[in-house]
């Protein structure tokens, strides 16, 4: 057999099935969240960025690695993080920050320990990110550690714009100081564990803002929306958006994997509808 078939690709470039080939130049695990630095070609495209995704194959990129090992995770959804252009005109790669909660799996566990000049395999951009809060002044990003940084796109261009920003965090302990270095010294930043006090602040934060991104699990959903009626008086469309907890696993909506159910009683499908939703679409007055 050729030594072909066992070498891995060695810089960005676009696959042969249309996928992405992406170079790993830095992974680390950040308040429970992976965080990924990746290169690749330039021009993909990087409109509504937060909330947007990648779903990235698991498995080594060698052709017999393709046509052999059946073994792999199904692909992982990465959330945009972040994205910065061509360094140089001559320079033909453009880098993207990737996150995704840490969990405990074999994907994100086979991800995370990819070292730099590594290659992984991406399809996306996927998905439909955030809508800009064009009127809003002060946003609200409110999550848990390991998903707060897929909202970060958000709280750079507001504050590039000369608004406030409030991050909301819940979680126990006392705020992760590496992802506070990662965050601008203007984004005010709070952490609550006591449930209590998380309804206060969070109640608080939602009556302060023009607009809120949320990135919680879907257990918090419930009281998310009761505590936007008690702030707010109603859900109103356009206020609160939610990247939903979903299983995002093919990013086309063919396997019916990331089925979530929506106020008037339908389902639709995260991976292509979503994974951002409005809040009023799913907690609001049917």
């Amino acid at each position: 057999m050729k030594h072909s078939q066992f070498t891995a690709p060695e810089r960005p470039s676009i696959a042969a099935n249309g996928g992405v080939i992406a170079c790993v130049e830095a992974a680390q695990i950040i308040a429970g969240g992976l965080l990924l630095t990746v290169a690749t070609p330039a021009g993909l495209p990087h409109d509504k960025l937060a909330g947007r995704y990648f779903l990235a194959r698991c498995a080594e990129l060698t052709p017999w690695a393709q046509a052999h090992d059946w073994t792999l995770p199904l692909r992982r959804p990465l959330f945009v993080a972040g994205w910065r252009p061509s360094r140089t005109d001559e320079e033909d790669v453009e880098r993207w920050v990737l996150t995704t909660p840490a969990l405990d799996d074999a994907g994100v566990g086979w991800l995370a320990t990819r070292k730099p000049g590594e290659c992984i395999h991406l399809i996306g951009p996927l998905g439909n990110g955030f809508a800009s809060p064009e009127r809003a002044q002060r946003l609200a990003l409110i999550g848990v550690p390991a998903r707060i940084l897929a909202l970060t796109p958000l709280l750079h261009a507001m504050l590039d714009r000369g608004g406030s920003v409030l991050l909301l965090l819940k979680a126990k302990g006392t705020l992760d100081a590496t992802l506070r270095s990662l965050l601008p010294f203007a984004a005010e930043v709070h952490q609550e564990a006591d449930e209590a006090r998380w309804r206060e602040r969070l109640q608080e934060a939602l009556a302060w803002a023009d607009a809120a991104a949320i990135a919680l699990p879907d257990c918090e959903i419930a009281a998310l929306a009761e505590a936007v009626r008690t702030a707010r008086m109603r859900i109103d469309p356009g206020v609160v958006q939610c990247l939903v907890d979903a299983r995002l696993v093919c990013g086309y909506g063919a396997c019916l994997a990331c089925l979530i159910s929506l106020a008037n009683g339908r389902w639709t499908r995260a991976c292509v509808h979503g994974p951002v939703f409005d809040l009023a679409s799913l907690r609001g007055e049917k």
